[in-house]
């Protein structure tokens, strides 16, 4: 298997919500300097017998403790989640790198319809692979994805819909990105169909009611493997030399088309 990194967007978030907690727990430990300091130089400059000042002093450092910021705990909650998206997609890389090196993936392609996870290109063809990390019972029915979530004990603690900041579902999101791929190929030339899946790579999720998917699901990678497996041969060496040439032409130009807005 041959890997290839075209965006790393689980680090770049993760980064971005590393230096935010760190510059708030800067603020904080700012604060109580201050609030040190200012404790100090108020004992140090008052008498003894000054008992209405140190009275004063008293509230006024007490007042200035209230004010010490604290961490935004959805933030907190953010760089969490974030980490397992980053960790349940490195195990994802890593356990379909049990593919041959006839095989080549990609990692953070982006189209004008989003950026998918995975892109495998090989002789079963293109697979764009959307990479979850949530510990859920996954419902499917056609387009609509829901989950549930419990806690060790089995009572359900959660429940909702599954998507994307655009207000698509799981399946959809692939789903969008898949067939604009498929068409920019085919205008280049290169008619070859691309297998949307959605894989979700936690050890506490869970396959629950699944009717009239339409992508291919697997929780963990073992049925998605397989999936790809027994996918009929479409590409040979040159087509995918030349599909895996346009895949990284297009994700530059939607780049840079992505900076340029920016």
């Amino acid at each position: 298997m041959l890997t290839e990194v075209l965006s790393n967007h689980p680090a770049v978030l993760v980064r971005e919500a590393v230096v935010a907690l760190d510059e708030q727990y800067r603020l904080m430990a700012e604060h109580d300097h201050q609030v040190t300091l200012l404790r100090e130089r108020r004992r140090t400059a008052r008498k003894w017998w000054q008992i209405l000042r140190m009275l004063s002093d008293h509230q006024e450092v007490r007042a200035l403790r209230v004010r010490r910021p604290v961490v935004d705990p959805g933030l907190q909650s953010a760089l969490a989640s974030r980490q397992a998206g980053m960790a349940a997609e490195d195990r994802a890389v890593h356990e379909l790198s049990l593919l041959p090196d006839t095989w080549r993936l990609f990692r953070g392609y982006a189209n004008r319809r989003g950026e998918v996870d995975i892109l495998l290109v090989g002789p079963q063809g293109i697979w764009a692979v959307e990479v979850k990390g949530r510990a859920v019972l996954v419902h499917v029915d056609g387009e609509r994805w829901t989950f549930e979530k419990f806690d060790r004990y089995g009572n359900r603690v959660d429940q909702g819909i599954l998507q994307d900041r655009r207000g698509r579902s799981w399946g959809r999101q692939v789903g969008d990105i898949s067939r604009e791929l498929e068409k920019f190929l085919a205008s280049r030339g290169l008619h070859v169909p691309v297998h949307p899946a959605v894989a979700v790579v936690n050890d506490r999720a869970e396959l629950g009611i699944c009717h009239d998917p339409t992508v291919t699901l697997s929780i963990g990678t073992d049925y998605l493997l397989a999936a790809i497996r027994e996918a009929p041969v479409t590409l040979d060496s040159a087509a995918r030399d030349r599909a895996a040439a346009l895949v990284r032409r297009d994700h530059a130009f939607h780049s840079n088309r992505r900076r340029t807005r920016g």
